[in-house]
C-alpha cells in the first residue's frame, strides 16, 4: 500500500468506513502523535473514491515539505457521471427544445422591455425567428440574449399577461405534439430503457429524461381525459410552463437571476428535470458529509476518526491544525466544525474545552452561504483564521459546465438547480464560493449573507479572487475552473505558506 493510501480515512454510504477499518484509524491518529502540524484534508465531490485516493497521493508531499501530517478524507459521489451523461441528452431532447424556445420568448418579452411599456398593457413577445436567431448563437459560442441590456425595474407577471400566455400554449399545435410524445412513450415495466425508468415510483418516457413524477402526472392526466389521439396541449404542461415564466420574471426582478438565457434553462431543469440532473446526488451527498459525524449503532468515520483524535488532544498532544476543503469539501468541513462545536458542549467528551482549529481553508467552495455561516458564527470558538480562495465572477462565468448548452459554471449550476429549501423543494441558493453573490445588488439573501458578506468583508485577507498572483505571499492563485484549485502551483504555494505562518 502507498504510504498515502494509510494516511486516508475511506468511508462510503451514510459516512461508514469502507475501506478503512478502525485499526487503520487508531494506527492513523497514533502517528499525529507530537506532529507540530496536522492537516485534514476534503477532495471536491465531483471524483470517484479512487481519484480521491490519487488526489492524497499527489497532495501528500506538498503538505509533508511544508512541515504538516496530512489525513485525507475519501469519498464518493457520482455527480460529474450523472452531469456529464444526462445533462447534454437532455438539453438537445425536442420536448426541452421545445420549452426552451416558448420560456425564452415570452420571459425575453416580459424582462427586456422598455420602462413602463408592459405598465401600459402591452405584452411585446418577440417574434419565434428572432427568438431562433439568438438561441442558434450558441452553436457559435454566444449567448443568447447576453447584449440585450435589462430594465432597471422589472415588473412581476400580472395576471392578464398570465392569462394571455397560458392561451397562447393551450393553443400550441408544437408543445401539444411533444405532449402526446411523451405520453405515448411511457412505458410501465421496460427495463433499461432510458435513465429516467421508474425511479421513486414515477413511470419512465422513452421520449424524454424528465422526471418520473412529472411524466406520471402527465400520463395520469392523458387517461383521465380518454382520448389521446384528440389530446390538446396538456393543460398541466402549460401550467408548468406558465408557472417556469413567472420563475424567470421573479428573478430578474429580486435581481438573483444569471442572466436570461441561463436562468431560463435552469428553470426548466427545476420544474421539468430535477430526478436526473444530479439533485438527488447531490442531496444524498451532502447527507453523507453529515452522517459521518453521527452518532449511530455502526462506525461513522468521521466520528470514529474525532473520538480518537479528540482523546489524543486531551492526552497533550497538541499539533496547529489546518482544515482544507475543496468544492463539496466545503459542506463536510461545516459538518465537522458543527460536530467540533457539539463536543465542546458535551461535559463527558475528552476535546479539550480550548482547541481550536487553526486555519480554515476553503477552495472554491459549493457549501451554500447557509452552511457556512453557523460556524462563521462561532469563529471566537472554533477556529483562529479561515481563508477562501475562489474565482471572480467574470472566471467564473468563463468556466462553463457545457460550453453551447450551459455558459456557467458549476456552481451557477448548483446554485440555479440542485440546491434544495427548507422544505426540500428545489430553490436557489447563494453558494459561498461564487463572487456573483457577494457583489450582486438584488436580493443577496436575508441574515446569513448579510453575516458571511461581514465577515469576509472585514479582513481581505480571507477572500482570494483568482486568479491574482504577484501579491503578497499566501494570498496568491492562478485557478480559472474549477477542478485546478487543488493543484494550482500558487495556490498550493499559497497554502504552503500559510502552513509555514
Amino acid at each position: 500500500m502507498h504510504s498515502s493510501r494509510r494516511r486516508c480515512i475511506h468511508s462510503g454510504t451514510s459516512g461508514r468506513l469502507a475501506s478503512t477499518s478502525t485499526d487503520d484509524i487508531d494506527a492513523l491518529v497514533a502517528g499525529l502523535k507530537d506532529r507540530p502540524r496536522v492537516v485534514l484534508h476534503f477532495h471536491g465531490g465531483l471524483i470517484d473514491d479512487q481519484l480521491g485516493f490519487a488526489t492524497a497521493e499527489r497532495l501528500a508531499p506538498v503538505y509533508e515539505d511544508a512541515g504538516a501530517e496530512p489525513v485525507f478524507f475519501v469519498w464518493s459521489s457520482g455527480l460529474l457521471e450523472t452531469l456529464a451523461g444526462n445533462l447534454p441528452r437532455i438539453i438537445e431532447e425536442s420536448v426541452f427544445q421545445t420549452l426552451l424556445s416558448r420560456v425564452t420568448r415570452y420571459a425575453a418579452g416580459l424582462v427586456l422591455q422598455r420602462p413602463g411599456q408592459r405598465t401600459a398593457g402591452s405584452l411585446s413577445a418577440p417574434p419565434a425567428k428572432a427568438v431562433a436567431a439568438e438561441l442558434a448563437l450558441l452553436r457559435t459560442g454566444q449567448e443568447p440574449y447576453a447584449r440585450h441590456p435589462v430594465p432597471a425595474e422589472v415588473p412581476p407577471l400580472g395576471d392578464g399577461e398570465r392569462v394571455r400566455i397560458t392561451a397562447e400554449l393551450s393553443a400550441d399545435s408544437e408543445l401539444a405534439d411533444r405532449n402526446r410524445e411523451i405520453v405515448g412513450s411511457v412505458l410501465r415495466s421496460a427495463p433499461g430503457t432510458t435513465a429516467a425508468r421508474d425511479i421513486d415510483g414515477g413511470r419512465a418516457a422513452v421520449a424524454t429524461l424528465m422526471s418520473p413524477d412529472v411524466v406520471a402526472e402527465l400520463a395520469t392526466e392523458a387517461e383521465a381525459g380518454g382520448n389521446r389521439r384528440a389530446l390538446v396541449t396538456s393543460a398541466l404542461l402549460v401550467r408548468k410552463t406558465v408557472r417556469v415564466i413567472g420563475a424567470v420574471v421573479r428573478r430578474f426582478r429580486d435581481r438573483t437571476d444569471h442572466g436570461l438565457y441561463p436562468t431560463v434553462v435552469e428553470e426548466i431543469l427545476r420544474e421539468f428535470y430535477l430526478a436526473n440532473v444530479g439533485a438527488a446526488i447531490w442531496d444524498a451527498m451532502k447527507r453523507q458529509t453529515a452522517d459521518t459525524f453521527a452518532e449511530a449503532p455502526e462506525v461513522r468515520a468521521g466520528r470514529y476518526f474525532l473520538d480518537r483524535f479528540s482523546a489524543l488532544l486531551a492526552s497533550g498532544t497538541r499539533p496547529q491544525v489546518t482544515v482544507v476543503g475543496h468544492s463539496a469539501g466545503a459542506v463536510f468541513i461545516g459538518n465537522l466544525l458543527d460536530d467540533l462545536a457539539r463536543r465542546r458542549a458535551a461535559a463527558d467528551d475528552p476535546l479539550p474545552a480550548d482547541f481550536r482549529v487553526r486555519d480554515v481553508v476553503l477552495l472554491a467552495p459549493a457549501c451554500t452561504v447557509s452552511h457556512l455561516v453557523p460556524a462563521v458564527r462561532q469563529q471566537s470558538d472554533l477556529f483562529d483564521r479561515l481563508r477562501m480562495f475562489t474565482m471572480t465572477d467574470e472566471a467564473e462565468r468563463d468556466d462553463q459546465l457545457l460550453p453551447v448548452l450551459y455558459p456557467r459554471s458549476l456552481l451557477y449550476f448548483i446554485s440555479g438547480v440542485l440546491e434544495r429549501g427548507p422544505e426540500g423543494r428545489s430553490a436557489l441558493a447563494p453558494i459561498a464560493g461564487m463572487q456573483h453573490w457577494y457583489t450582486s445588488k438584488g436580493a443577496f439573501g436575508e441574515r446569513d449573507s448579510a453575516d458571511l458578506r461581514a465577515f469576509l468583508g472585514s479582513d481581505a485577507r480571507r477572500t482570494v479572487w483568482s486568479p491574482v498572483e504577484g501579491g503578497e505571499p499566501g494570498l496568491n492563485s492562478g485557478a480559472r475552473s474549477h477542478i485546478a484549485f487543488d493543484h494550482d502551483p500558487a495556490t498550493l504555494a499559497s497554502l504552503a505558506r500559510m502552513l509555514a505562518d
